[in-house]
C-alpha cells in the first residue's frame, strides 16, 4: 500500500521484527462435539494465482502480500476465498476465489491505482455470506470498504477525522472491527455495526500517544464473532503488549499470557494491535506472545480466561514459533489452529495444530525451502471443513495462493 499504510500495519511490524529478531477441554467443557477432518489418505493442495498478478523475480509480486507481513489469503466455511494481489505494475487490487476455482477481481470506488504507487485495493475478510471487508488507498490515505456478494461497494471512514481506516475482520451480521489512526496519530480499535454506527475504543492503560514519536501502537480491534465478542490488542505506556477482549455490551478485559515478556520499550508482551488473534465462535482466542529472551510461543484462551500455552514443532529456530510481527494465524470452531514456522535456516513452514495438540508441519508445492532465505510457506486461515487457505514464496520470491483440503489425521 501507500507510505501512509507502510507508517502503520507494515512499519509496526517492521520495528517489531527488528526489535525481537488446546481448547479441547473448554469445548469439552459446553459439550461441543470436535469436526471430523473432511479428506481421506494424505492432504491435497491447489494452488492459483490470480488473474493479473505480478511475477517480477525478487519484487515479493504476485498472490498474497508483500512479504510475510500483512498478507491476506482468507476462506470462509463455503471454501470461498478472498485476498489480494500485487500486479507487475505494483498496484494492488482485490479477489475473490469461489469454491469451483472462479476468480473475480476487483477495485474498491476511488482506489488510487496509478502504477508504481504500491496503492489500491486489500481485501482482508470475507464471512460465511461471501461479504468482504478491507481497506483501499487513494492520494488522501487509507480508507475501508464492504463488498457484497453482488459486488456492490460501501465505502468509510471512522468520524472524527481519521487519517487511516483499516478494517480487519467481520462477522456474519456484518460488524466490522479493525484500526483507526486519529489527527493525532493516535491508534485506537473501532467497531462499526451493521446499520452504520461507529464505535472506537481503547484499553484501559494503554498508550496513548503518537506512534511517529514514542513508537506507541495503541489499540487495535483484530476479530469480532457472531455474538459482537471482540478479540485485539494493546500496547501500555512502556511499549510493552497485552491481550484485550471487548464484550458484546462493551466491557474491556485485558490479558497476559503466562511467560510472556515485559521489558519496558522492548515490544515483548502477549498479542498487538495488529497482529494475528483469530478468535471463534464459541470466545476462544488463539495467539502469540513473546516472552523475556524475545523466543515467540503459542496461547489458546478459553471462554473463561484460562491461558493454555504452547510451542512449535521441535524444529523450529530461535525465535520459536510464529513470528513477532503482524505474521497471519488461523483459528477454527473447532479449535484447529494453523500458522507459520521459521526453523533453524531460516525457512518457513506451514502447521496445523489440532484440538488435542498433535502439529501436523506441511509445504506447499512450489514453496521455496533454500536455507537462509526466508521464503516458504504462509497458512492465513482455516475453515470447520479443515481447509486451508495461505500462500507461498516460490525460489523467484513471487507470490501464490494455496489451499490445502484436510487429510483424515489432521
Amino acid at each position: 500500500m501507500n507510505t501512509n499504510r507502510t507508517v502503520s500495519c507494515r512499519a509496526t511490524a517492521a520495528t517489531r521484527w527488528t526489535k525481537a529478531r488446546a481448547l479441547y477441554w473448554s469445548l469439552c467443557a459446553l459439550g461441543i462435539a470436535v469436526a471430523a477432518s473432511a479428506g481421506e489418505g494424505s492432504p491435497q493442495f491447489i494452488t492459483f494465482d490470480a488473474p493479473g498478478a505480478g511475477a517480477i523475480p525478487g519484487a515479493y509480486q504476485g498472490t498474497g502480500c508483500l512479504n510475510f507481513i500483512d498478507c491476506s489469503v482468507v476462506l470462509n466455511k463455503h471454501g470461498a476465498i478472498t485476498g489480494y494481489y500485487l500486479a507487475a505494475n505494483n498496484v494492488y487490487h482485490g479477489f475473490v476465489r469461489s469454491p469451483e476455482g472462479e476468480f473475480t477481481t476487483f477495485d474498491a470506488p476511488g482506489a488510487d491505482t496509478t502504477p508504481g504507487s504500491f496503492n489500491g485495493t486489500d481485501p482482508y475478510a470475507i464471512n460465511d455470506l461471501g461479504v468482504i471487508t478491507g481497506a483501499y488507498s487513494d492520494v488522501n490515505g487509507v480508507h475501508g470498504f464492504l463488498r457484497s456478494p453482488e459486488g456492490a461497494f460501501t465505502t468509510f471512514d471512522v468520524p472524527g477525522g481519521s487519517l487511516l481506516t483499516i478494517p480487519v475482520a467481520l462477522n456474519l451480521e456484518g460488524s466490522v472491527v479493525g484500526s483507526v489512526l486519529d489527527q493525532n496519530a493516535v491508534w485506537h480499535a473501532f467497531l462499526r455495526k451493521r446499520d452504520g454506527t461507529f464505535k472506537t475504543f481503547s484499553a484501559p492503560g494503554g498508550c496513548d500517544t503518537s506512534f511517529s514519536t514514542s513508537g506507541c501502537t495503541g489499540t487495535g480491534a483484530l476479530s469480532i464473532n457472531v455474538s459482537g465478542t471482540i478479540s485485539g490488542g494493546y500496547a501500555d505506556n512502556n511499549l510493552v503488549l497485552h491481550g484485550l477482549v471487548r464484550s458484546p455490551e462493551g466491557k474491556l478485559t485485558t490479558f497476559d499470557a503466562p511467560g510472556a515478556g515485559a521489558v519496558p520499550g522492548s515490544y515483548q508482551g502477549t498479542s498487538c494491535v495488529d497482529c494475528a488473534a483469530p478468535l471463534n465462535q464459541f470466545g476462544v482466542i488463539a495467539g502469540y506472545y513473546i516472552d523475556a529472551n524475545y523466543v515467540v510461543h503459542g496461547f489458546l484462551r478459553s471462554p473463561r480466561g484460562e491461558i493454555r500455552t504452547f510451542d512449535a514443532p521441535p524444529d523450529a529456530g530461535s525465535f520459536g514459533f510464529g513470528c513477532s510481527g503482524a505474521c497471519p494465524l488461523g483459528l477454527n470452531d473447532s479449535g484447529a489452529i494453523t500458522g507459520s514456522y521459521q526453523d533453524a535456516n531460516n525457512v518457513w513452514h506451514g502447521f496445523v495444530r489440532s484440538p488435542e495438540g498433535k502439529f501436523t508441519t506441511f509445504d506447499a508445492p512450489g514453496a521455496d525451502n533454500t536455507p537462509g532465505l526466508g521464503n516458504g510457506t504462509f497458512p492465513v486461515s482455516i475453515n470447520e471443513q479443515g481447509a486451508i487457505a495461505g500462500f507461498y514464496l516460490d525460489k523467484n520470491e513471487v507470490n501464490h495462493g494455496f489451499l490445502r483440503l484436510p487429510a483424515e489425521d489432521d
